[in-house]
């Protein structure tokens, strides 16, 4: 099973906090056969903070670990920007429009978790 997780606001100390405990949360409840991808939908944030940076770096890891794929989608253009200058756009996969679109059904299905 995929999940999506959309954080809203800003994604600074509380917003990266509510998100880790969300997903920890949902982890505890699911079995660990049914994750494959995580689905990070940016649309809703405004802002990221280092720590909100680091919260994404630290999910891609557990992803890793849970043998699962993190994917982020709707960055906004300032936020884009900053995974640039991070250089994290590299070590972060982002799904454009396109790849979106792709796998629109599949992300429809998925579990969501508001952060």
């Amino acid at each position: 099973m995929n999940i999506v997780l959309r954080p809203q606001g800003d994604l600074d100390i509380q917003g990266a906090s509510q998100m880790r405990e969300q997903l920890l949360k949902f982890m505890e409840t699911s079995s660990p056969q049914s994750r494959s991808y995580w689905v990070v939908d940016l649309s809703l944030v405004n802002e990221i903070d280092h720590f909100g940076l680091f919260a994404l770096v630290e999910l891609r890891q557990l992803a890793c670990q849970h043998r699962c794929h993190l994917r982020l989608c709707n960055l906004k253009r300032q936020i884009a920007a900053l995974f640039e200058i991070a250089e994290l756009n590299n070590r972060l996969r982002i799904w454009d429009r396109q790849k979106m679109e792709q796998r629109a059904k599949a992300i429809a299905k998925s579990r969501l978790l508001l952060c």
